[in-house]
């Protein structure tokens, strides 16, 4: 719909816009200072909200948050380095390979299949595989009251993920590793969003 339908006129005048506009897309340049500065400042904002956590106790049986950011840390690195020789440029990514899915699958344009899209192929496969080696696995589908929302949250997700140049993990996690500006912007926006339907969904019922 973004790239090709109906909504692509805007997305290709907000485009447009955004490299007309002469905003510097590396953040160092835009705001002037070196890099090593702003990878600190980074730094030090994260510490400080990680000591301001809460102290989570860890469940038998999974890894502890540490752990886990640790390997999704190790990810991101190996996905540059091992999808940059196939001409992937860009590390972790979902909304980009989905598209490439769609557009191999449903319009035959098998042309758009890339690395990333093996990647994608890859995340169910390895979610059972890893299901599976912890003991059984239960197939089971949403209820059918949560159709619809799930159906909208993804379609939401999918045009919002266009438009911004990527989702939560191309922004959040790829695109702020590299000081992209627009990663930075939609990060903010999504936490914004985060902290919006959060306080929406905690208000009791009227």
């Amino acid at each position: 719909m973004v790239e090709q339908g109906v909504l692509a006129a805007p997305a290709g005048w907000l485009a447009e816009e955004g490299t007309g506009s002469g905003i510097k897309p590396w953040l160092p340049s835009l705001i002037g200072a070196p890099a090593w500065v702003v990878v600190a400042g980074f730094a030090g904002t994260l510490a400080v909200l990680l000591l301001r956590m809460p102290a989570f106790a860890s469940q038998p049986g999974y890894w502890r948050w540490t752990a886990t950011g640790s390997a999704l840390g190790a990810l991101g690195v190996l996905a540059w380095l091992m999808g940059a020789p196939a001409g992937w440029h860009w590390g972790l990514s979902i909304t980009g390979p989905s598209r490439s899915l769609l557009d191999a699958g449903l319009l035959g344009q098998l042309g758009a299949l890339n690395w990333g899209s093996a990647m994608l192929i890859g995340l169910p496969a390895g979610s059972w595989a890893s299901a599976r080696l912890r003991g059984r696995v239960t197939w089971r589908a949403p209820a059918p009251a949560e159709l619809p929302r799930r159906f909208a949250g993804g379609l939401l997700l999918g045009v919002g993920g266009t438009l911004a140049g990527g989702c939560n993990i191309g922004n959040a996690l790829t695109g702020l590793s590299v000081l992209a500006v627009h990663s930075v912007i939609a990060t903010l926006a999504m936490a914004a969003g985060v902290a919006l339907g959060a306080s929406v969904l905690g208000r009791p019922a009227e």
